[in-house]
């Protein structure tokens, strides 16, 4: 149980940075589900940061600051990879109906027993290409808020975004220091796809983590519906 000992720096560290109080049942399973990281990567790589200080900062920190931007109930986490952001932000905020999607079945057998241990409800695993998650039928349009968390880069993001998105939602793209040349990149995206840059949100989360911009794109009108297209034709053809 390493976590435990950083409990009051969970504690201090989430309401400096977002301003909410954790509960005693929020801090222990933020704990529990620092200790199954560092055990369960070992065996899967499923993060370099292995410092428990760094992961609570630039794991935990930083996908619960997301929080402060969600609009309505239902969230996507395209590519949630070892959790980050969607185990936190439903940690943080129990009321989200949360979906965390990913295409590889191994992060997400680490998450389902994240989910199970920590006994969260109204959260589930998805196992599938993010280009095939967003032209089921079943997920498109269906989705208040999405984000997506060092995945790809701004153009590739909206392809996959966008399309699951209800109209009048919200895409977070937490972005580093090269955010703004992404966002130039991403004019004929927007366009194509119904999105527009609604606001850039900045923030730093201390000594030693990179600066970070949370770049919220609100969805005006549907996406066309060749859009997703084929699996690895986003990443290796954007739209710009």
């Amino acid at each position: 149980m390493i976590f435990k000992e950083y409990a009051s720096l969970i504690r201090q560290l989430t309401y400096q940075h977002i301003g909410c109080d954790l509960s005693d049942l929020q801090v222990t399973q933020l704990c529990n589900f620092g200790d199954l990281l560092l055990d369960w990567n070992q065996r899967l790589n499923l993060t370099r940061i292995t410092d428990p200080h760094e992961v609570i900062v630039k794991h935990f920190i930083d996908s619960m600051v997301l929080a402060k931007f969600i609009t309505g109930v239902t969230f996507a986490d395209l590519g949630t990879g070892a959790g980050f952001p969607g185990v936190p932000l439903k940690i943080l905020r129990p009321d989200l109906d949360i979906i965390l999607m990913d295409s590889l079945k191994k992060r997400l057998d680490f998450i389902e027993v994240v989910i199970k241990t920590l006994n969260l409800k109204g959260v589930r695993t998805v196992h599938a290409r993010v280009e095939d998650f967003g032209r089921n039928m079943h997920y498109r349009s269906n989705f208040d808020t999405v984000s997506s968390r060092a995945v790809a880069r701004l153009p590739i993001l909206l392809e996959y975004a966008l399309p699951v998105l209800k109209v009048n939602g919200l895409f977070l793209a937490p972005k580093g220091s090269q955010f703004e040349v992404e966002l130039v990149e991403s004019k004929k995206a927007l366009l194509l796809l119904g999105g527009t840059v609604e606001g850039i949100e900045h923030f730093s989360l201390g000594e030693g983590a990179e600066h970070r911009a949370v770049i919220r794109i609100r969805k005006l009108k549907e996406t066309p519906l060749q859009y997703p297209r084929k699996a690895g034709t986003p990443a290796k053809s954007p739209i710009c």
